[in-house]
């Protein structure tokens, strides 16, 4: 596993750099396009999951036959009220009752929201970025009206949808705009060492001195003596980097910056393993070898990249 991880590390940090630092804006926006597709579909992945796990891994001990169970019409949570039956005592739900997965066509229409908002962010129209939520939000509304009648647990999946959207493509579009700012390939490699560096230092520390759980129930091996550490580890880095390549900021607002992006990174990296807890799985995908998925990747830039934007705009 180690071996793969840095097999895969040399071969795709080289490709990312160069695109980083020497590729055009659109190029770079086409990766964080890709990114945001990715994302979004092992997202999706992960609702579909989750989708199962609500009333599906852990279902009332009521006695209602397999029929009933598989009843498309009635929502399972819906029969257990009707029948006055607790929701506290479990037992297994075959797989062949499990709750469908996220439908396609609202997908799709998430894909395309994804792309939209990307391009909108090229542009530089925040307005247009703020449009096309207002769009999907309206458009999956009137899904959720079309949709309800046959199922009305499409409430469950628009509400993902929307919160997905939100999660991934709008928060990876600030790296586009943060990237054709001035200096901008610079502000995006900062960003992305602080993660890095904070990610890695994290574990270290907390594999030797860790000690207190940070958030036992969302990821026990994580503990606050590593985050701490993390912190520490991505001010030091961030301060060099920023001494070296990015002008016009003093030393306390460099420091203030690696710790404010790394904290947001750590808790992107929180909130991804939450999903992944909740829907009872381990990676949320496995396209990068030894790495797992694209999220398991970036959850943290995700969370850092409208922090590092908003230091870059309004506060630095």
């Amino acid at each position: 596993m180690l071996f793969k991880r840095w097999i895969t590390a040399v071969v795709l940090i080289p490709v990312l750099l160069l695109i980083v630092l020497k590729g055009s804006p659109l190029a770079f926006t086409f990766l964080v396009l890709f990114l945001s597709l990715a994302g979004m579909a092992e997202y999706f992945k992960i609702i579909s999951a989750l989708s199962t796990d609500l009333f599906a891994k852990k279902l009332p001990n009521t006695g209602l036959s397999d029929a009933n169970h598989c009843n498309e019409s009635v929502s399972l949570k819906e029969q257990c009220i009707q029948n006055n039956i607790s929701l506290q005592k479990t037992v297994p739900l075959k797989d062949k009752c499990v709750r469908a997965p996220v439908p396609l066509s609202l997908q799709v229409i998430a894909y395309i929201m994804t792309a939209t908002i990307i391009a909108a962010s090229h542009s530089g129209s925040c307005s247009m970025v703020l449009l096309s939520l207002a769009c999907n939000v309206i458009v999956m509304s009137l899904f959720a009206v079309l949709k309800f009648r046959s199922d009305s647990s499409i409430l469950d999946f628009v509400a993902a949808e929307i919160q997905g959207v939100f999660y991934i493509p709008l928060f990876l579009s600030f790296l586009v705009l943060l990237r054709n700012g001035e200096n901008g390939s610079h502000w995006v490699l900062w960003l992305w060492i602080i993660i890095g560096v904070s990610d890695t230092g994290a574990y270290f520390v907390g594999s030797n001195f860790g000690r207190r759980a940070l958030a036992k129930h969302v990821s026990p091996k994580k503990t606050v003596e590593g985050a701490l550490g993390g912190l520490g580890i991505a001010a030091f880095f961030g301060l060099i980097y920023a001494f070296v390549f990015i002008d016009q900021i003093n030393f306390s607002m460099a420091i203030v910056f690696s710790i404010a992006t790394a904290a947001s990174g750590q808790l992107g990296d929180l909130f991804e393993s939450a999903l992944k807890r909740a829907a009872g799985i381990k990676d949320s995908g496995n396209i990068l070898p030894g790495h797992g998925g694209i999220l398991d990747r970036i959850d943290g830039l995700i969370f850092a990249a409208p922090v590092a934007y908003l230091f870059r705009v309004f506060i630095l």
